[in-house]
């Protein structure tokens, strides 16, 4: 939707005191932003959405409303400032049994944990993903929607495609550890966003460049997560 309309809905809804309609409109101003990579724009409107929605007491929507927030943070690199949003979030989300939020915050904990080289700390969090998933039949009204969790669902599609990108980038300049660092981040995000058949063949590479560089951490990650996957898949 134009950022213009949202913006005199805005406008509309707080001359009629109407919080329902404020909230609504600040969280898609966030997400219209977020999508145009207008970062700092978005995290403007979520913070927002996120001070009105504390004053209402509804605890969904405070933890879609920390979901929200955490994952610009993510997408701008803030990753302390993003995690903690998600841990307030993921409080909030194990109290209301929303099982589909947890699903995407755990995921994005884990990543976050991956960007930071943090392997066991990230696997941590995938194996908790892997436990709701196994546990829990969702039913029909759990999808995600604009208005809930799709904007971290679609974060993580961006990060697979920054992450290639800086795969490329490697190739192009035959740099070895510019090509495993974004490889072997992308493992998670590739099984996280159903492209798991394509798994084996970034692990079988990201465990050459690990011995070639000697990165005995990634090479030591690498059984256990294979182990993961095999429980994933």
């Amino acid at each position: 939707m134009n950022i213009a309309i949202l913006e005199d809905q805005l406008k509309s809804a707080r001359e009629n005191k109407d919080i329902k309609g404020e909230l609504s409109a600040l969280r898609q101003l966030g997400l219209v932003c977020q999508k145009n990579r207008q970062l700092t724009q978005a995290a403007s409107f979520l913070s927002k959405a996120l001070t009105l929605v504390e004053k209402t007491g509804n605890e969904r929507d405070q933890a879609v409303a920390l979901a929200n927030l955490g994952c610009v943070y993510w997408e701008m690199a803030q990753l302390k400032k993003a995690m903690t949003h998600f841990h307030e979030a993921l409080k909030i989300q194990q109290l209301t049994e929303d099982v589909i939020g947890q699903t995407a915050v755990l995921t994005l904990l884990g990543v976050s944990h991956w960007r930071k080289c943090e392997w066991q700390a990230g696997l941590s969090y995938f194996q908790k993903t892997l436990e709701l998933q196994k546990t829990h039949q969702p039913k029909s009204d759990e999808q995600p929607d604009d208005e809930a969790y799709a904007s971290l669902f679609e974060a993580l599609e961006r990060g697979v495609q920054t992450l290639q990108n800086r795969v490329h980038l490697g190739r192009e300049q035959h740099d070895p550890l510019k090509i495993l660092q974004p490889l072997f981040s992308m493992i998670p995000l590739y099984l996280f966003t159903g492209r798991g058949s394509e798994v084996e063949s970034l692990l079988r590479e990201a465990g050459a460049l690990a011995e070639v560089l000697h990165k005995k951490d990634i090479m030591d990650m690498i059984p256990i997560l294979n182990e993961f996957i095999r429980d994933f898949l």
